[in-house]
């Protein structure tokens, strides 16, 4: 389709629109459940690791009151769609283990999928259509993200809060099944809206939640705006002062549209395994191999030299003796430390961050971050780091990993997912209802009902 026929926010007005459950196939659909399940999983993690922050956002929103429509999790009661999607939504990313994509350099689930499950439940939506509206909402993001990056995340903004408001604009009018014209209109306002700044990894880590809690509230009251009747520009994508002249310096508009309805993006997210900023995970892997090599010693270690790229260090890699959980999130040496010494980094090595053992510290003590750009590389696939030790004796161990677990070209074996939600659930719900968590998600398109899955972590 060319672009000089339909202009961006058409293209992908008519696409969400005209989307139906029966034009998905089958792995997209299965992955779709998995992310759910995910999303759902990480926000256990979100929820017990972020407290201080969850308990503003749960006074301060939860205050507001209003119609109990839809659930917020792990107790929270119910809310107006709006407030339980927003508070949803920062659970989500609280820990920074929900699900992420390299290309458009962001976290699409825990901004669309808590828009799209607020809404379903509270207008009695069923699990096709919420898995409808997610794929759909996960193409706008990818595809969106595809275009504007790298402009859009040098110039310091947050791609979960920005384009994740268009994207879960789109997804919530899916959701409430508007028309070509209703879509546009929902996401066209919610570009009017969007916002988030990638500050937040520099100070203040805990309201990082922030900008995927903004997205999801935006993404669902301008669906309802728009349903209500509410205009909105006409081209607020591709004007003149509108969304990419705004968030980016440039970009190309061509991509947007390859293989438009065949090739869902949904399937080239990533799912994470480690409590932490996306681009320490590479180093822990690396730090995870070479531990398997033997047991390290840091009375054994001259130094460590962590080779990864610019974007990473710039995120990920000025803290290196974190003092909180929050800092902890984004401090590659900790995550690359802690693995080294103990051959894991989990929730509980992220909350004792502030009390780290003198092991871990003497590691980190011995680290250094180069920047090595051949690590990263959009067209190759490659977004990874390597890691060096010198030990004392003159021996040189490294290991270099590509691309971390979790990327669809380094998938998870079976039993991961399971590990993943036993780890989060763990201290809130006993092995039945993770079981009946996961089956039911699993099981996500038969249900008549998207309020059955909520009820499970009521």
């Amino acid at each position: 389709m060319s672009l000089t026929k339909i202009h961006p926010t058409t293209l992908l007005s008519r696409y969400v629109s005209h989307l139906q459950y029966q034009d998905l196939p089958d792995d997209v659909i299965s992955y779709s459940k998995l992310l759910v399940l995910d999303y759902l999983t990480s926000a256990m993690a979100g929820y017990k690791v972020n407290k201080v922050f969850n308990k503003v956002v749960l006074d301060v929103i939860g205050g507001m009151g209003g119609k109990p429509e839809s659930t917020v999790l792990f107790g929270g009661g119910k809310l107006p769609a709006v407030h339980a999607g927003f508070i949803n939504a920062v659970y989500g990313h609280g820990a920074d283990m929900d699900d992420g994509n390299r290309t458009a350099t962001g976290h699409p689930g825990t901004a669309i999928i808590p828009a799209v499950l607020s809404l379903a439940e509270a207008h009695g939506i069923s699990g096709k259509d919420a898995i409808t509206a997610i794929v759909a909402g996960y193409d706008v993001y990818v595809r969106l993200g595809n275009v504007m990056m790298p402009s859009h995340f040098l110039r310091g903004f947050h791609s979960t809060g920005t384009i994740g408001a268009v994207a879960a604009g789109a997804a919530a009018a899916k959701t409430l099944g508007l028309t070509e014209d209703g879509v546009r209109r929902s996401i066209s306002l919610a570009a009017v809206q969007a916002s988030g700044l990638h500050e937040v990894s520099d100070s203040g880590q805990m309201a990082k939640p922030l900008n995927p809690g903004n997205a999801a509230r935006t993404g669902i009251v301008s669906a309802l705006f728009s349903r209500a009747g509410a205009d909105a520009p006409k081209d607020p994508l591709e004007g003149d002062k509108g969304f990419l002249k705004a968030f980016a310096d440039g970009a190309d508009w061509s991509t947007l549209p390859d293989d438009l309805g065949k090739h869902f993006k949904i399937t080239t997210c990533y799912i994470k395994l480690y409590p932490a900023c996306r681009h320490a995970h590479a180093p822990v892997d690396a730090a995870l191999r070479l531990r398997e090599t033997g047991i390290l010693e840091p009375n054994a270690v001259e130094a460590i030299k962590i080779h990864t790229y610019s974007s990473a260090i710039k995120i990920a890699g000025n803290i290196f003796e974190p003092k909180s959980e929050d800092e902890a999130k984004l401090s590659i040496t900790y995550a690359a430390a802690t693995a080294l010494v103990t051959g894991r980094f989990t929730l509980d090595d992220l909350r004792n961050a502030g009390q780290m053992s003198n092991e871990v510290k003497a590691m980190i003590g011995k680290m250094e971050i180069v920047n090595e750009p051949a690590l990263q590389n959009k067209e190759a696939g490659i977004r990874g780091a390597r890691i060096d030790i010198l030990l004392k004796d003159g021996t040189v161990k490294s290991e270099t990993v590509l691309l971390p677990k979790g990327d669809p070209e380094v998938p998870l074996q079976s039993g991961d997912m399971i590990e993943k939600l036993r780890s989060c659930a763990r201290d809130l719900y006993d092995e039945a209802t993770q079981q009946n968590l996961y089956d039911t998600a699993m099981g996500l398109p038969k249900l008549d009902n998207i309020g059955k899955l909520m009820e499970i972590l009521s």
